[in-house]
């Protein structure tokens, strides 16, 4: 048996003016035929489920070719164009084909196709025909339309967020296609869309009320005949129609089924959209509380808890002697580079130094201020001006005095468990600043998320020591940054990912759709 596998990863921040350009995937992952095993068959991303599944069923996977850069703007028609291009024409040319697995996103948008996955998967469909089984693993953080599920035979999405699941999620999809080319089983999907979008703040897995709206998805899953069952929480930052959350039932060939259990993870949803919507502290509230509850550094060794598995992320910190200790770590959702942000907001770092709060670690993408630390070299002295230099929506760029401590080619692998289930980063050349005022600014030379410490330890420096840990991101940077905080906060900051979502222009949405609007839904499952 021979499955394809191939796929575009994008989630497409359309109010972000950095254009997701065809060098873009060149720079971050365009991978072809066997580098795509070498980069992710070891990993715990999608892929890697796949992989393992090839392996224990005994099927043989052909990797054709894989794309994927950062959350960034809307991808370019000729990026669009020359990506799928090429993949679509080794799908055709290297078949037949037993069955497809694809790797992409789900929130992707390009300027030729608001909804390209759906695009992609009626391209991949029009090259397969209608009986080969089409399998999708997506993002959570998905905003999936019924055309979507129309054009592929098993659609099955991550469950938790962060996304610790991926490697298992990837095998699952697999594991159905398998079976239905097999002949094992009949997949029919239902997908229920209620007009309800979960801010981004609310959108942590480990917390109510989305730990509940996950528990009930697993719940549903235990109904006869149900044979998976997935809730996105949706992307709020792509302008499209079906932005908002969605529910999927897969059954074996009983539709009525599907759509039960659709409507009731949905109903249920609904019923919690007050609760999904609940705003978090300002900058200026944050650092008090910050400055408020800070105790002391955390001894060498000492974690919360140790989430091998990612499982500890479901639960609560547990008491301890050391509970107390360790940074503050404020995560600072305006500039959350998951989801497409400018990767330089300096609105906690200037609002720090108007405070005069000390022990501020943070990174900011600048390649212009590298490129003077660099020329100064290690151990120099630098005057400049750092971060909000993308645009004008993530605050002016900062003035510091500081010493260049250490310079990177900024590669870096991960181990340990990590959003998304990457292992192998490359933040471009990186600094290790030490300002006179008492601050940390890893400074890096490509955008680059705070999912990992190893971007930190790579350059010799140790979240753990510090004061306040800015962590640019939602629920990204909580694998790698809860178990050595002494408490995760929420900061409401101004920028292309903020938690004020009536900032935003919206043209294309749907109406009604709470909270942005007043609206009914009645499910009758």
């Amino acid at each position: 048996m021979r499955i394809a596998t191939l796929g575009i990863s994008h989630e497409t921040n359309t109010f972000s003016l950095v254009p997701a350009e065809y060098d873009k995937f060149v720079e971050v992952e365009l991978l072809r035929g066997d580098e795509i095993f070498e980069r992710h068959a070891e990993s715990n991303y999608t892929i890697a489920g796949y992989v393992e599944a090839s392996r224990d069923l005994g099927f043989e996977l052909v990797p054709l070719m894989f794309a994927r850069t950062g959350p960034i703007g809307t991808i370019t028609k000729d990026a669009y164009d020359r990506i799928s291009g090429e993949m679509l024409g080794m799908l055709r040319d290297q078949g037949p084909w037993d069955a497809v697995l694809i790797a992409n996103h789900g929130a992707a948008v390009s300027e030729e196709f608001p909804d390209m996955d759906a695009e992609f998967a009626r391209a991949i469909r029009e090259i397969v025909g209608p009986d080969i089984p089409v399998g999708i693993t997506l993002d959570m953080h998905s905003n999936i339309s019924k055309e979507l599920i129309e054009r592929t035979t098993a659609c099955v999405v991550w469950r938790t967020n962060p996304h610790l699941d991926t490697r298992i999620r990837g095998r699952k999809t697999a594991d159905l296609i398998y079976r239905t080319a097999k002949g094992e089983i009949k997949p029919v999907q239902w997908i229920e869309t209620p007009p309800v979008l979960v801010n981004i703040v609310r959108q942590f897995t480990g917390e109510e009320p989305m730990k509940g709206l996950v528990d009930d998805a697993l719940a549903a899953n235990d109904r006869p005949g149900i044979l998976d069952t997935s809730v996105a929480e949706g992307y709020p930052y792509a302008d499209v129609e079906e932005m908002g959350m969605s529910f999927i039932a897969i059954s074996d060939d009983d539709l009525e089924a599907a759509k039960s259990a659709s409507l009731w993870m949905a109903a249920r949803a609904w019923e919690q959209r007050v609760e999904l919507n609940v705003p978090v502290p300002s900058v200026v509230e944050a650092l008090t509380m910050a400055e408020e509850r800070y105790v002391g550094p955390k001894p060498d060794g000492v974690t919360n808890f140790v989430p091998d598995d990612g499982s500890a992320l479901s639960a609560p910190i547990a008491d301890s002697d050391h509970s107390h200790l360790g940074p503050i770590v404020l995560m600072d959702v305006g500039d959350n580079i998951g989801a497409g942000s400018s990767a330089d907001s300096t609105f906690i770092l200037a609002q720090a130094k108007q405070m005069g709060v000390k022990g501020l670690l943070l990174s900011l993408y600048d390649p212009e201020a590298v490129e003077a630390c660099v020329a100064a070299g290690t151990g120099g002295k630098v005057t400049l001006e750092v971060g909000g230099k993308t645009d004008n929506m993530h605050g002016e760029p900062v003035l510091v005095t500081g010493k260049v401590r250490a310079v990177s080619d900024g590669d870096f692998e991960e181990t340990r468990p990590i959003h998304g289930g990457y292992r192998y980063f490359s933040a471009g050349t990186c600094i290790r600043l030490d300002t006179t005022d008492g601050h940390t600014i890893l400074l890096t030379g490509r955008r680059s998320g705070n999912t990992s410490r190893e971007q930190m330890y790579h350059i010799g420096i140790w979240p753990e020591s510090y004061r306040v840990v800015v962590a640019k991101g939602v629920v990204s940077p909580r694998p790698a940054y809860q178990p050595i905080a002494a408490e995760v906060i929420l900061v409401n900051t101004p920028g292309v990912t903020t938690a004020d979502l009536d900032t935003f222009t919206y043209e294309r949405r749907r109406i009604p759709l709470y909270p942005f609007e007043e609206a009914e839904y009645d499910a009758k499952p």
